[in-house]
């Protein structure tokens, strides 16, 4: 599967998909982001004090996931290690790029909210599972 392929079957299952992150420890964390692309690479907005940001300041491996669902091609899997942006020249030059598939706005007023985190994640694999159960998988 090519990045694009990767890309359109995500946008197709749901604008929403599920953040797995794990702190220092191990335990796991699953929280709901609304994932953006650009730049060949996976964006979420999030609040500088979420748990997803403390667990990712130890420990930079993620997973996303789309369920199942809408007219989307299968259940969708993404792995890969993220960063976080949050300085003020990052936090502008994400917002205006217009990666959000959101108004950033209703959430976070403005890019100028220093709460406001993006995350950056470099996709290292994903696998989409068809409904035929056959598997396609990205990896760049």
């Amino acid at each position: 599967m090519k990045w694009e392929e990767f890309e359109a079957a995500a946008r197709s299952i749901s604008w929403i998909a599920y953040l797995g992150t794990s702190d220092v420890e191990g335990n796991p964390h699953v929280s709901v982001v609304a994932p953006g692309f650009g730049e060949r690479r996976l964006w979420a907005a999030t609040r500088a004090r979420s748990k997803k940001v403390r667990n990712l300041a130890v420990n930079p491996a993620v997973s996303f996931h789309w369920p199942v669902g809408g007219d989307g091609p299968g259940e969708l899997i993404a792995r890969g290690v993220a960063r976080i942006h949050g300085d003020p020249e990052a936090r502008d030059r994400i917002w205006d790029a217009g990666y959000m598939p959101y108004d950033l706005a209703v959430f976070f007023e403005s890019k100028d909210n220093p709460d406001l985190v993006f995350l950056e994640t470099e996709v290292q694999r994903a696998r989409l599972l068809g409904p035929d159960f056959q598997a396609d998988v990205y990896q760049p």
